[in-house]
């Protein structure tokens, strides 16, 4: 994810080492393990590209702040997307993420609740260290705001998920509410947490947040266009693995909306792949989801412009930026 860039290169480094010391100090070891092998650390295949952990730290930089101070958030941010991860390979029932077996698929449901609980309780234990760094109560108040009400909208995205009608009416509307809360939420409290911590002012703060905010959604809206579109080499997913699945994404609500043909088919589990891409195609879902990626991109690097980030964090954020969107669609 960073290309080599040397303070994404330091930022990375430095997550990893705080993660791994938080963990190290967990007990009994089978919660230890448990926890280890969620985040790839036994089979050296590692866990993510650390988005969330590194926009907390960029946001910090480039408002101004020393990036250092700012890590036990950063980490944080990264223990409570993977507590959101494991509870949510229970309740999809996944039994892979990233190539190896789930929490749950090994150790069972129970345990594997469990540990996504405890990964919560670090997450806010390690937010907290930000006063053992010098970081001003009022600041560390407001980092954990932002962290408390991103998981709030964690948990309202997921229950839209769980509950989600794709032929009910206002389906578009919903599904872009869900992902704002389920994507993008967390995204945006991470910008936040940084420019919070840098002492940036609530309009720059809100800024950054905003920047987060757009690229959450821009980011899962190419993600829905890879679903249909994308090449296996590029996804690791079959073609059309959304259609397969029957997964609602911006592009097959689209097809339901505007095309009765591609619905007659969506309720078919013996439909033609082909000729449900080309309806989507006809209907023009590729071009409607592309639009809309679009915009959000452009609004996310408008707010980031408004911010007024210093430099070089401000270039490692657009970078990390067009890295997120350069996605073969």
């Amino acid at each position: 994810m960073n290309d080599g860039d040397p303070l994404m290169d330091q930022m990375i480094q430095a997550v990893e080492l705080d993660l791994h010391q938080i963990v190290g100090q967990l007990e009994p070891a089978p919660l230890q393990e448990m926890v280890s092998h969620h985040f790839g650390w036994l089979d050296g295949r590692g866990s993510g590209k650390r988005i969330r952990p590194l926009m907390c730290l960029l946001t910090c930089a480039a408002a101004g702040g020393e990036w250092e101070l700012a890590v036990p958030a950063a980490s944080s941010v990264e223990l409570i997307h993977n507590f959101s991860l494991i509870h949510d390979d229970i309740q999809d029932q996944s039994e892979l993420r990233r190539h190896r077996q789930t929490v749950w698929k090994v150790w069972g449901q129970a345990q594997a609740i469990n540990t996504g609980d405890a990964l919560f309780a670090l997450a806010r234990l390690s937010s907290n260290r930000l006063s053992q760094r010098g970081v001003e109560p009022a600041r560390v108040l407001a980092v954990q705001q932002w962290i408390d009400e991103a998981c709030l909208e964690l948990t309202k995205g997921q229950h839209l998920d769980l509950a989600f009608d794709a032929g009910a009416s206002g389906r578009l509307e919903r599904y872009l509410r869900m992902i704002r809360a389920k994507t993008s939420s967390l995204l945006a409290a991470s910008a936040a947490a940084g420019a919070s911590i840098a002492g940036a002012p609530e309009p720059q703060v809100a800024a950054y947040q905003q920047f987060g905010l757009h690229l959450g959604q821009a980011f899962q809206l190419l993600d829905d266009l890879l679903g249909t579109w994308g090449e296996p080499d590029e996804t690791g997913k079959s073609a059309a693995d959304d259609l397969i699945s029957r997964k609602p994404t911006y592009p097959s609500l689209y097809g339901l909306r505007h095309s009765a043909e591609f619905a007659a088919l969506w309720s078919r589990a013996d439909a033609d792949l082909t000729s449900m891409v080309q309806l989507l195609e006809a209907a023009g879902a590729r071009q409607a989801a592309q639009a809309a990626a679009t915009d959000h991109t452009q609004l996310a690097l408008q707010h980031l412009a408004a911010a007024g980030p210093l430099e070089p964090a401000g270039a490692a954020l657009r970078g990390l930026a067009d890295r997120l969107l350069e996605r073969q669609t």
